[in-house]
């Protein structure tokens, strides 16, 4: 397990990375909204103001050692409702080492001192069996079944709904 990882706002450092990450096509089945980005959609998304109060949604750059290795993501924040879904990439070069679990734990702490969130939840392909095991280490239970939900070249997928309870 990696010690250092902290949890941070994305900065213009991170553009090449960022799009590196987000145009991988191996890495589009895993995305709500799997689109190409470009350079310059990436930069303005890394200057502008990210409020998850107007925006509904924050990334932080997982990092260690000074260096980006993943992003986690707060999607479809609900403030009246005290919820929000959580999405986590993890380089590949730093998968099976721990760093998901120390950083979901991060942000479930920011979760709930920063934005008074007390329900978080994931979907999750119902054959990703490394996401199932790390949500449910983190403490997430899964609350169903969205059939047919993922278009593949040859099928549909099935999700798994996740919740975890802060």
């Amino acid at each position: 397990m990696m010690k250092n990882v902290t949890l941070r706002k994305p900065k213009l450092l991170d553009l090449d990375q960022l799009l590196l990450w987000e145009n991988n096509l191996d890495n589009s089945l895993f995305s709500n909204n799997p689109i190409f980005y470009t350079k310059e959609q990436i930069e303005e998304f890394l200057t502008s103001d990210q409020d998850i109060f107007l925006d509904r949604q924050i990334r932080f750059m997982i990092d260690s050692g000074g260096s980006p290795i993943g992003c986690v993501d707060l999607f479809e924040y609900d403030m009246v409702n005290s919820r929000a879904g959580v999405g986590i990439f993890i380089d590949e070069k730093f998968r099976n080492m721990g760093i998901a679990t120390k950083a979901l734990s991060l942000l479930k702490s920011i979760c709930i001192k920063d934005y008074f969130i007390s329900n978080l939840h994931a979907n999750i392909l119902y054959n990703n069996k490394t996401s199932i095991k790390l949500f449910e280490r983190a403490g997430f239970t899964k609350n169903g079944v969205k059939e047919n939900w993922i278009r593949t070249e040859n099928s549909m997928l099935d999700v798994w709904f996740f919740q975890c309870f802060l």
